[in-house]
């Protein structure tokens, strides 16, 4: 009876036409992805508890405290206690594992960073996902700076060494996760959210399928599609590498993948789910094909916006086509986008990415490792990352993700 009560509130917060029948090909993992969508990240909500409840302490301070445990405990316990779990590392966590993952990942990095879109129009396509959004009344403010703000989490959390503890991309991952609480506090206090009815904001199960399936899974097969090859021992390392990304983020051990094939059976069965989505949708993807890029040639300023307005009718339809390459066909329509034949780019595109990778294993590139730097020097530079910067979070970073939800 609880299975059955459980699965009927998962498919009415999720919107799941066929939850029952998904759970009945996999209930192990659809068991726990139900009771996932009741869990947001416990010690993460402590340190905003703390915060909003300690006269003096504010957002800033914590930040600028972030990479100094002793300091944190004067403004927020809870956020001592996180940070140092969060330096800890669980048994089977493999620091040149994880750092081969992220070579492996940056050997193509400038052509897998494109894939992000595809990422995010994953996550547009679930209502629960897009929820919150919809909530805080900004649905489609902002696009671009949420764009590069996610493209920076992804370059700091893959760039090699950069995840271990410490790191840019281990503080970046933080500083995420506890936007997120302070996400899901303001949504129940100021937007009266429903968690019986619409699940807690951002939770496990919605962590777990965007680290999995939006970041993980789809971008190698998107690469695949684009003619990039992984080794067996590449996919086991960055799947690795993407499980403590996931750790860090407050994912519960047991939703993150043992491994690539664990990995591709999550995204599979999130596929499985007929799942319609809302009108909301579609704006969201109408904001990211609208304002989600920059035509960027390392112009002068106003040089290089004029390239972009005159390229922006061309490139808008070419997105909006190559993504229905991997979105199911129906679900493509309700989001608005329209196959073309403009998603044949991708086919003609495909030669050149496999005469690179040629190449490369040539060795006429340099070095594996030489490559992967190389790449993501190339990314981070028009991210505007500096990757030799001391590790740290400055004392306003996540204000314009706050903003987002004030």
């Amino acid at each position: 009876m609880g299975i059955r009560v459980e699965s009927q509130d998962a498919a009415r917060i999720t919107g799941a036409r066929n939850w029952a029948a998904v759970r009945a090909e996999f209930p192990v993992q659809v068991d726990a992805m139900a009771r996932g969508l009741h869990v947001g990240d416990p010690p993460a909500d402590a340190v905003v508890a703390d915060l909003t409840s300690t006269p003096g302490a504010s957002w800033s301070s914590l930040m600028a405290a972030l990479d100094r445990p002793a300091e944190l405990d004067e403004i927020s316990p809870a956020a001592a206690r996180l940070v140092r779990a969060a330096a800890t590392p669980p048994s089977w966590f493999e620091p040149d594992l994880a750092r081969a993952g992220a070579e492996a990942w940056w050997r193509f990095g400038s052509l897998q960073s494109s894939t992000l879109y595809q990422s995010l129009i994953y996550g547009y396509q679930a209502p629960g996902f897009i929820r919150p959004l919809v909530a805080t009344g900004r649905l489609a403010d902002r696009t671009w700076d949420r764009v590069q703000s996610t493209a920076r989490w992804v370059t700091l959390a893959t760039a090699p060494g950069l995840m271990e503890p410490g790191g840019q991309g281990w503080l970046e991952t933080l500083r995420i996760r506890l936007v997120h609480a302070m996400v899901r506090h303001h949504l129940h206090a100021e937007c009266d959210w429903d968690d019986a009815a619409w699940g807690v904001p951002i939770n496990q199960t919605y962590a777990q399928l965007t680290i999995v399936a939006g970041f993980l899974v789809l971008p190698i097969e998107v690469a695949g599609d684009l003619g990039i090859r992984y080794s067996r021992a590449d996919l086991e390392a960055i799947t690795h590498l993407w499980r403590w990304i996931g750790w860090v983020m407050g994912v519960d051990e047991d939703l993150l993948p043992h491994g690539f094939a664990d990995a591709q059976r999550i995204h599979r069965i999130s596929q499985r789910f007929r799942l319609r989505p809302e009108s909301e949708s579609k704006v969201l993807v109408r904001a990211l094909l609208d304002d989600g890029y920059r035509t960027d040639l390392g112009l002068p300023g106003p040089l290089n916006d004029a390239v972009h307005t005159l390229a922006r009718p061309f490139l808008r339809p070419l997105l909006a086509a190559v993504s229905t390459r991997w979105v199911d066909g129906e679900i493509a329509r309700e989001m608005g986008l329209r196959s073309t034949p403009l998603h044949h780019v991708v086919d003609l595109a495909r030669p050149v990415v496999r005469s690179r990778e040629l190449i490369r294993a040539l060795g006429l590139l340099g070095s594996e490792r030489t490559v992967a730097q190389r790449e993501l020097r190339l990314v981070a530079n028009r991210l505007g990352i500096d990757l030799d910067a001391r590790p740290g979070v400055p004392a306003d970073a996540g204000v314009e993700d706050l903003d987002a939800v004030s």
